[in-house]
């Protein structure tokens, strides 16, 4: 017996310790990425009290809920002085959402612009982290966009002005702010309306900055699946031609009213049908059935021409977003002929799933360089 508990209590202080240590480990690491925040040089300005938060949202009421997503939630707040935000309410289960949460406010915390949405600060003292951002009203686009018997359906000419606003903000994104930064998760719903339905970019957990002289970069695949560049899923290697494709498939869904569904072999998806009406020269039939001929002609087809001129198969033949903003922009700009867009072989994967390190198969009609 005294032998049986000495040995419970040799494993209880061994376990303790490794706990201790582990625990140990994560706070330093927390303390360590709080004074990286403090060391920034607005910091008095980013810095929110997590009490005043707390109070702005009525102590996160479901009343005050704006929204729900895998990070955490989000919840509408009025300060004290009478600024409206946006609280997003983070719940840590792993190491990477701990480091999106640092990544975000790092890299947006002094950059700003009108599609852009503004980071206004953070709160890292209490018992969880909180992101405080602008309040945009018009919630995302995909819950304006895809919902059926609507009351208010977005005119072609509303449709344009977000497709130029978010080439805008990703054009800014990718050298206009003096660094360059990559998104990696452009979709409709990051993309918030404000009350004139201007489009802003959110959710920068997963973006990524590197210097302007670099090609490339090599890092874990993430993002979600459908709007994720074959080289990117394939290789691993990070360029801003990953955010072009993902904004390809982006227009195509505003054009066409649908969701993105993953181009395989055979399937029905809007890449597929959109490049199966530019081989016909029927492109204006892609264009979303709901607006009823009240669109300009011409325009839809070069909507849709540069949505599949962004979704080539070879990053090497997508336009730049400043190309993009020039296509758009100005009528005498020409738009080059599209190539047949990649299929993917991911039957078993669903099309709605985000993926980390995803494992799958790109078909292309041609060789990636």
């Amino acid at each position: 017996m005294i032998g049986a508990i000495a040995l419970a209590a040799a494993a209880f202080i061994v376990l303790a310790s490794f706990g201790a240590f582990i625990g140990y480990g994560r706070l330093s690491k927390r303390k360590a990425e709080q004074n990286n925040l403090r060391g920034l040089t607005n910091w008095s300005n980013l810095n929110f009290k997590y009490e005043v938060l707390e109070k702005a949202t009525n102590f996160f009421s479901d009343d005050m809920k704006l929204g729900q997503g895998g990070a955490g939630s989000v919840f509408k707040g009025s300060l004290p002085d009478g600024r409206t935000v946006a609280v997003k309410r983070l719940v840590y289960n792993t190491q990477q959402w701990v480091d999106q949460f640092f990544n975000e406010v790092n890299l947006i915390s002094d950059i700003q612009h009108k599609n852009l949405v503004r980071l206004l600060g953070c709160s890292i003292e209490g018992p969880e982290s909180l992101l405080v951002y602008e309040y945009v009203p018009n919630r995302s686009l995909d819950q304006i966009l895809f919902m059926k018997n609507t009351i208010h359906i977005l005119s072609w000419q509303q449709r344009y002005n977000i497709v130029l606003g978010t080439a805008e903000g990703l054009a800014y994104l990718h050298g206009g702010s003096g660094v360059k930064i990559i998104h990696r998760d452009i979709k409709t719903s990051n993309i918030l309306l404000d009350e004139m339905l201007t489009p802003k970019i959110a959710d920068f957990g997963l973006a990524r900055c590197f210097a302007t002289d670099n090609t490339h970069i090599s890092t874990g695949i993430a993002g979600t699946l459908g709007y994720i560049a074959p080289e990117y899923l394939i290789r691993g290697q990070l360029t801003e031609k990953a955010d072009v494709y993902g904004f390809g498939v982006l227009v195509l869904e505003i054009a066409t009213g649908e969701k993105k569904s993953i181009y395989s072999q055979g399937s029905n998806s809007i890449l597929h049908s959109v490049w199966k009406h530019y081989k016909a020269k029927t492109l204006a039939q892609a264009i979303d059935p709901r607006l009823r001929d009240r669109h300009p002609e011409k325009d839809a087809e070069n909507v849709l021409q540069i949505g599949l001129l962004c979704t080539q198969a070879s990053a090497l033949l997508r336009p730049s977003m400043a190309e993009v903003v020039q296509m758009l922009t100005n009528r005498e700009c020409e738009i080059p002929s599209p190539k047949q867009p990649p299929f993917l072989n991911a039957s078993l994967i669903n099309a709605d799933d985000s993926t980390e390190n995803s494992i799958t198969k790109f078909h292309l009609p041609r060789v990636l360089p």
